[in-house]
C-alpha cells in the first residue's frame, strides 16, 4: 500500500497520466471528508480557521489509521491524501482472487461511513471525471492555503502596522483580464501598484503587501470576487476594497455592500472615477490627506 499526502494533488495527475494508456482493473474508491467542512463558514472568524482545519485533517488521519489493515490487503493500492481531507484509493485487480478482495474491503470501509459517504467505480469508465477532479483538487489546494494564511496571527496582526510605516500608498489591482489590469495600472501610476491575475493570488497578495486600496474584479477564476472580498474582510475588517464589474445586478450589488465593499463601480472604467474613489481610502487619507478631485476631460 502506497499512501501519497506531501504534493498530492500533482502526484495524482502524474498517476493518471501514468495510468491512462490502460486503466483496465483499476478500481477507484472516494472518501469525500472535504464535505465535513462548511468552506464559507470558515470565515466567520478567523481565529477559528487553524482549529478547525486541524480537526478536519486529523478526522482523516484517524480515518487512515483505522482502515489500514484493510487498505493494506488490496492489491496494488495506492491512496491519495489531498489538502482538503479527501482521500482516494486506487486498487488494480488482475485477478478473480483479487477482484474478491478489492470488492470485499470496499465494503468493509463503506461500513464504517454513513449511507452514501463513500463512492466507488472503475477507472476505465470514469477517466475523464478522474481528470477533472485532479485539476479541481489542485484549484483546491490553492484554497486550502489560502486559509492557512489566514489563520497566520502574525503576518494578520503586522498588516496595520506594515501600511503605516511605508512612505507611499500600495494599491492592489486583481483583474484576470491583461489589458483591463494594464489599463487601470496606468490610471493609478502614481502608486505603487501590485496585480493579482485570480482570486487566491488576490488573498495572498493582501496578506503580503497590506495594500491601502484593492480594485477587485468580480468574475474570477477561481475563488469569484465576492469570496475573496470575505477572504480580505475575514483578514482585515476595515479593508478598503471596490468592486468592479460589468455587471450592475442589483443583487450583486447588495451582495458586495453586505460583504463590506467600500464602493462599487461599472466597467468600463475612466480615470476619474477610479481616482475620485481612491480619495476615500482612510487609509490613503491618513498618510497623505484628501487626494485631489480628478476632472476628466
Amino acid at each position: 500500500m502506497k499512501v501519497v499526502s506531501a504534493g498530492a494533488e500533482h502526484k495524482f495527475l502524474k498517476f493518471l497520466d501514468r495510468v491512462k494508456a490502460d486503466p483496465t482493473g483499476w478500481v477507484a474508491c472516494t472518501f469525500p471528508f472535504s464535505r465535513r467542512v462548511k468552506a464559507q463558514s470558515l470565515l466567520d472568524d478567523r481565529t477559528e480557521i487553524g482549529k478547525t482545519l486541524k480537526e478536519y485533517r486529523s478526522e482523516s488521519l484517524e480515518f487512515l489509521k483505522k482502515a489500514h489493515d484493510v487498505l493494506a490487503s488490496m492489491p496494488h493500492a495506492e491512496i491519495f491524501h489531498f489538502s482538503d481531507n479527501d482521500i482516494l484509493l486506487f486498487s488494480c485487480a488482475k485477478t478473480e482472487e483479487e477482484q474478491m478482495i478489492i470488492h470485499d474491503g470496499v465494503h468493509a470501509i463503506s461500513a464504517m461511513f454513513e449511507k452514501n459517504f463513500v463512492d466507488f467505480g472503475f477507472l476505465t469508465d470514469e477517466f475523464q471525471v478522474f481528470q477533472k477532479l485532479a485539476d479541481h483538487k489542485i484549484l483546491t489546494q490553492k484554497r486550502i492555503e489560502i486559509y492557512e494564511r489566514l489563520s497566520d496571527d502574525e503576518a494578520i496582526e503586522s498588516l496595520s502596522i506594515r501600511r503605516k510605516k511605508r512612505d507611499e500608498p500600495v494599491i492592489l489591482v486583481v483583474e484576470d483580464d491583461r489589458f483591463t489590469a494594464a489599463y487601470l495600472t496606468n490610471f493609478l501610476k502614481d502608486f505603487d501598484v501590485v496585480v493579482a491575475r485570480n482570486g487566491e493570488e488576490a488573498v495572498r497578495k493582501y496578506i503580503d503587501y497590506a495594500p491601502d486600496a484593492v480594485f477587485l474584479d468580480i468574475h474570477l477564476p477561481g475563488m469569484n470576487g465576492h469570496d475573496v472580498l470575505r477572504a480580505i474582510k475575514c483578514a482585515d475588517p476595515e479593508a478598503f476594497v471596490v468592486m468592479l464589474s460589468v455587471d450592475t445586478a442589483q443583487t450583486s450589488i447588495l451582495k458586495a455592500s453586505e460583504n463590506g465593499a467600500a464602493s462599487y463601480l461599472k466597467k468600463p472604467l475612466s480615470r476619474e472615477r477610479i481616482l475620485n474613489t481612491l480619495r476615500l481610502s482612510p487609509y490613503i487619507r491618513e498618510t497623505h490627506g484628501l487626494l485631489p478631485i480628478y476632472m476628466g476631460r
